[in-house]
């Protein structure tokens, strides 16, 4: 081709056309390769001379070579191309401010034909300021914070993609109710897209905040879910990131990255893969800051003693659930000591619940120690829940969410510590006869608890404010346990009050199941284990005719322990997940437990069934005036059951407010006055 017909076809061709080096049509006034693609198409103006085009025609040349020698390096700096790792990070020169924002530029452009995202997935102008209002009013402090709530709306149109993808397929689950099967399908694919955009950030070496936050964001979705590994995965990457970072530095802005770090360790403690489930149960659990390393651990002490010196009213203004939200991370560190106590093997020399080495009293003690941090103004009664109506608390979620998860995350860990099912594998080997304090103290804490949880369900569902935070679901499901099993005992007040405790939790259950797909096979795995319960007929007819003959029935005792392991109560069937794996699994002998609980679980109270536990257990001397209730009864074993029902309905009366003038001083009488004294004053 001679110059001059090289000269007329760059002459001819549109200046979109010749920067990407593409053949022009040539068609004026728009070309047909520009129409297509929807770009704006102009043509230069015509040349003075030969001379200024020969020159401009120089320049081109030039430029292009200047650009195939930018392309040449681009292709050897490229990490799929490169054949060796550069030098370790410590002893490279930290890059510049210029440096940095070049590679991250030239790290988006190699990226962009990566992943090409669908319709589905295409973010908008329109929708980004109704994704973070949602994000804002359903998901952030529910349960951690991740963004500065001030400038959260402002800011959201600039974070990397992956952020922004995560955050909607968080947020726009909700409102409640309308979550449909096609929607679900396009969340998913948003978050596919974000996993994929952070798993290249990870690969290439770009990792900041923003991928921090978006394995955050990640692992809450995949538990939710089902995907529990994957999960686990996210937080494991996330926490590995974190715990990487030099002394005394962070990444991106300081607030957000405290902020990030305290998130890690919340979701790690509520829902992180636990370590120690194949350590016998004897062995005392470590605490997080037993576990982690001390620069995570120097990071969350300096966060929460930052929100600790903010005023008040600055708080209550910007910000009101950012200093609870750090008292309610601390109390999910005694949550994951619940969780290893639940899911954890018992050895035969494991030592009983009342010894100060088990793994009873450590997770215990450590229950007691977030007690006593927490300040009175974040407890029952410094905060009318009740008086606020559904406004007030709807436009302050960011405060009464993590305040709710106080108080019931702070209900639920006595429950699952005394769970009857729990204590019973705990004393399979235990020759001696349980200590009739342990019993009553048992029993109480149950009833207590859960009368406490029973309430605060009552009062969602009275305002019709709704939940967010599926970890509460588990808190619940593990109070419609001991619900269940209560509604079979032969005392009248305490069946009922069980059956309609049980019935509560179910509704609370399925409401929140039209947001989260883990929460609402939670709600079927109940109903499953409701239907397992089935009457035993006495082996011997004529102790039919003998009074002291109790009720038998059976459970399926597997489902009922998955229940209580929250990585499991979310998965059909409440099974351990397995979806990450794409080969098949050999699976060895089934080994199923069914006789990990020593006595007839249901229909006993509390754990009064047990065969170590005496049969006749006085609560009171004989001389000492009890209840009418009691009065009526001579048998010391139905005293005691009776006593506990009674003193139940007079606790579970405060609880709901219903109690009448001679119900606000307790009689001497009453079972547990002290522990009522301390409890309106010391509850969380």
């Amino acid at each position: 081709m001679d110059d001059s017909r090289a000269m007329r076809r760059a002459h001819q061709a549109c200046e979109p056309c010749r920067r990407k080096k593409s053949k022009c049509p040539g068609e004026r006034p728009i070309c047909s390769y520009c129409q297509r693609l929807g770009q704006q198409c102009i043509y230069s103006a015509a040349e003075a001379d030969s001379s200024q085009f020969r020159h401009n025609r120089k320049i081109e040349y030039r430029m292009e070579a200047l650009e195939g020698k930018l392309d040449r390096l681009i292709e050897n700096l490229s990490p799929s191309t490169a054949t060796s790792r550069p030098i370790a990070p410590s002893c490279r020169q930290a890059p510049t401010p210029q440096s940095q924002t070049i590679s991250d530029e030239l790290w988006n452009n190699q990226n962009q034909g990566r992943v090409q995202p669908s319709t589905d997935t295409a973010v908008t102008d329109q929708t980004l300021v109704e994704t973070g209002q949602l994000y804002l009013t359903w998901c952030h402090n529910q349960p951690i914070a991740l963004f500065r709530e001030e400038n959260f709306l402002d800011s959201l149109k600039s974070r990397d993609r992956e952020v922004i993808l995560a955050v909607k397929s968080l947020s726009l689950r909700f409102p409640p109710g309308t979550l449909t099967p096609q929607k679900r399908e396009r969340l998913q694919v948003m978050a596919k897209a974000s996993r994929r955009l952070v798993m290249d950030r990870i690969a290439d070496g770009h990792v900041r905040l923003s991928t921090l936050q978006t394995l955050c964001l990640l692992s809450q979705l995949d538990f939710v879910d089902g995907n529990v590994v994957q999960a686990g995965l996210n937080l494991s990457m996330a926490s590995h990131l974190v715990y990487s970072l030099p002394p005394r530095t962070s990444l991106g802005d300081v607030t957000e990255c405290n902020y990030c770090t305290q998130g890690i360790m919340t979701l790690q403690n509520i829902h992180g893969p636990l370590t120690s489930l194949s350590a016998p149960a004897h062995v005392a659990i470590p605490s997080q800051s037993e576990r982690t390393s001390p620069m995570l651990a120097s990071r969350v002490a300096g966060q929460q003693a930052q929100d600790s010196t903010l005023p008040n009213e600055l708080a209550q203004k910007n910000q009101p659930g950012s200093i609870i939200v750090a008292y309610a991370a601390e109390l999910t560190d005694a949550w994951r000591m619940a969780r290893a106590y639940a899911a954890s093997y018992v050895s035969s020399d494991a030592p009983p619940p009342w010894n100060p080495d088990s793994d009873y009293s450590s997770v215990m003690l450590r229950h007691l120690e977030v007690d006593c941090k927490v300040p009175l103004k974040y407890r029952f009664a410094a905060n009318d829940f009740a008086g606020h109506d559904i406004e007030t608390l709807q436009s302050q979620r960011s405060y009464w969410g993590p305040w709710l998860f106080l108080q019931i995350m702070y209900a639920a860990i006595p429950c699952l510590l005394n769970h009857p099912f729990l204590l019973s594998m705990r004393l399979r080997n235990f020759r001696y006869t349980m200590p009739q304090s342990f019993i009553q103290q048992s029993f109480d804490q149950i009833t207590r608890h859960a009368g406490w949880i029973i309430y605060f369900l009552d009062q969602l569902e009275k305002k019709d404010f709704q939940a967010s935070d599926p970890v509460l679901a588990h808190c619940v499901a593990i109070v419609a346990t001991i619900h269940l099993q209560h509604s079979f005992v032969k005392e009248y007040t305490l069946r009922d009050k069980a059956q309609a405790g049980f019935e509560t939790c179910m509704r609370f259950l399925q409401r929140m199941g039209s947001v989260w797909p883990s929460v609402s096979l939670m709600a079927q795995n109940l109903r499953k284990l409701q239907e397992s319960i089935v009457f035993v007929p006495s082996p011997r007819p004529e102790s039919a005719e003998n009074e002291d003959n109790q009720e038998s029935w059976s459970i399926d005792a597997q489902l009922l322990w998955d229940i209580l392991i929250y990585e499991k109560a979310g998965c059909e069937g409440a099974a351990r997940d397995c979806s990450i794996f794409e080969d098949a699994l050999t699976a060895g002998p089934e080994n199923r437990r069914q006789d990990v609980a020593e006595f007839d679980l249901v229909g006993s109270a509390g754990i009064f069934g047990h065969k170590t536990a005496p049969k006749e257990v006085p609560v009171y001397a004989p001389d000492e005036d009890t209840s009418p209730t009691q009065r009526s009864n001579t048998r010391a074993t139905r005293a005691l059951t009776e006593t506990a029902g009674f003193n139940e309905d007079r606790a579970y009366e405060r609880f709901v407010g219903l109690n009448e003038q001679d119900a606000l001083f307790l009689q001497p009488n009453d079972f547990g006055r002290a522990i009522d004294n301390w409890f309106n004053f010391d509850l969380v």
